[in-house]
């Protein structure tokens, strides 16, 4: 009979992300792991599998608790969709600018994602679900008529999402956050009516 786990499961897979997050994947040992999450790897490998089974399971949950902000905006069902975007735009800028670091997902995006097919297909459908908030946003700006009719809400959707990525890496090399609402307040003027 195997021994009771003795720590708790989310609070370990917390500390494994923000390890993710702070060193990346690829310079974060299971070694690493071990001391900061103060168990043995005879403990991570059966509860959360071998490094990349752990920083899955740290990106899904980031990720769920990522795409509920995102889908927290659209809760106020009275509000402008001009005003909804925005809000949605200045969402993910402000936290990476509050905490002093980009999004998770996009850093393991960058280094993981293109080389690891798995990790690609996770990322990619949190986009889609991500892309899915803004197009609810678009189309509800066409019914009120204060965003272009004749845009592609699917395209577009699509180009925000990814666009927030380069807002910040705007923010990270000029430290303007001016400049950055900004580039917000144009890509609004490109699409509203």
């Amino acid at each position: 009979m195997g021994r009771n786990k003795e720590f708790d499961y989310e609070q370990k897979l917390d500390i494994a992300l923000e390890l993710f997050w702070k060193q990346g994947f690829h310079s974060t040992s299971i070694t690493d792991l071990e001391n900061g999450m103060r168990i043995n790897r005879s403990s991570i490998y059966p509860t959360y599998g071998d490094k990349k089974a752990l920083l899955i399971k740290c990106l899904t949950k980031y990720m769920k608790s990522k795409v509920s902000e995102y889908e927290s905006v659209l809760d106020d069902s009275q509000s402008d969709a001009i005003e909804t975007l925005r809000k949605t735009l200045r969402l993910a800028i402000d936290q990476s600018i509050r905490e002093e670091r980009t999004c998770l997902a996009v850093k393991i995006a960058f280094e993981v994602a293109l080389t690891d097919e798995d990790v690609r297909i996770l990322l990619a459908g949190n986009e889609k679900k991500i892309e899915k908030v803004y197009l609810e946003i678009l189309e509800k700006g066409q019914e009120q008529s204060c965003i272009k009719g004749d845009l592609d809400p699917k395209l577009t959707a699509a180009f925000l999402a990814g666009s927030s990525s380069a807002l910040f890496k705007n923010y990270a090399l000029n430290k303007n956050r001016k400049t950055i609402y900004d580039m917000i307040e144009t890509l609004i003027q490109m699409i509203k009516v």
